[in-house]
């Protein structure tokens, strides 16, 4: 005897359910999957990428314009820190004999072929720089031109997270001449904090010596370095705000750096960026400071690696008279008054 017609749709409804839990299930476990082969992949990337920076620093074409002749301690005023000075001599070498025109650009692919590293993305590549301060001292660069006085947006943010996680280094950006810019093609620059001794960046110790109360919101915190005195911006990052990213999150965290970099801008009446400027970015904070020159004290070239706490001369009469200067007053002669 067959049962009721009402039993017999009952029993169908809840197979039919048992296959949709259980083609769920199925799915969530190959999403599942997806995310953590996509994960493996990416950081086998970036497993690569570092690999590819440091073990090809002595094969490239510009490790023998780095010399450094001489490096002392310049100490920091009332505390325990000292900068890095640094005298760098530039090995000399031939230019190409054609003259080149004024759209001559040094990181259009053809030009820069013997310093390619790898590409970041669809919109950006890696690069050696040319004349490095240090070894494995790498340019991010956007594959098509772009202006270096022009915003930085996510697609180089993207881009510089990527060279951020395979390396243990900082990020910084020149924004305009008047902050130690030389090209006009847009480019960032990365160096690894094996170059400060003991891997120590003395701005860094000044960012954790700054006292303040002030609450983290939606996992960052504005506030400025208590050692400077001049117009600046510090964002701090929670913890674990930028510790771990990943494949599927490098987009979300580019994009939050955009608006950071964009909210800096605003608090120090830049949001046109009729100013220059320069900005550091670490897994820890977010640095931006205003530019009003280049020379410092007419001897020092200050770019933004000098506000990490090292400066580089060009010969040891500079570097004396370096040597004899209280840094913060060097870094003062570059910047706006707070």
């Amino acid at each position: 005897r067959r049962p009721p017609r009402s039993t017999r749709k009952e029993s169908s409804a809840a197979s039919d359910v048992y296959k949709r839990q259980g083609l769920e299930t199925v799915l969530t476990g190959i999403r599942s999957l997806y995310r953590q082969l996509t994960q493996l992949k990416f950081q086998s990337y970036l497993q690569l990428l570092s690999k590819k920076i440091r073990s090809n620093w002595q094969r490239n074409p510009n490790v023998e314009r780095l010399r450094v002749l001489r490096e002392d301690a310049l100490p920091l005023r009332d505390r325990n820190i000292n900068f890095s000075v640094k005298v760098i001599a530039t090995k000399k070498y031939e230019e190409p004999k054609e003259k080149k025109s004024v759209d001559y650009d040094p990181f259009e692919r053809k030009v820069c072929e013997k310093n390619y590293l790898a590409s970041l993305s669809k919109t950006h590549a890696l690069i050696y720089n040319k004349f490095p301060l240090v070894p494995s001292h790498v340019l991010v660069i956007t594959k098509e031109m772009e202006r270096q006085t022009s915003f930085i947006n996510r697609n180089d943010f993207y881009a510089a997270l990527k060279v951020l996680q395979a390396m243990n280094c900082f990020v910084f950006f020149n924004g305009g001449a008047a902050a130690g810019s030389s090209q006009r093609h847009k480019h960032l620059q990365a160096i690894p904090f094996d170059s400060f001794p003991n891997c120590n960046m003395p701005l860094n110790a000044l960012v954790e010596a700054t006292e303040e109360n002030d609450a983290f919101v939606e996992g960052v915190k504005y506030t400025k370095v208590d050692a400077f005195k001049f117009k600046h911006v510090l964002c701090k990052f929670e913890r674990g705000f930028m510790s771990k990213i990943s494949c599927g999150s490098i987009e979300k965290q580019a994009k939050a750096l955009e608006e950071i970099y964009m909210e800096c801008q605003r608090r120090l009446g830049n949001s046109d960026l009729h100013l220059a400027y320069n900005f550091i970015l670490t897994k820890n904070w977010f640095f931006v400071v205003l530019r009003k020159s280049e020379v410092a004290l007419g001897v020092v070239k200050i770019n933004g690696a000098g506000f990490t706490g090292s400066f580089a001369v060009g010969s040891e009469e500079e570097l004396d008279f370096v040597m004899r200067q209280d840094p913060i007053q060097i870094l003062q002669a570059v910047t706006f008054p707070a």
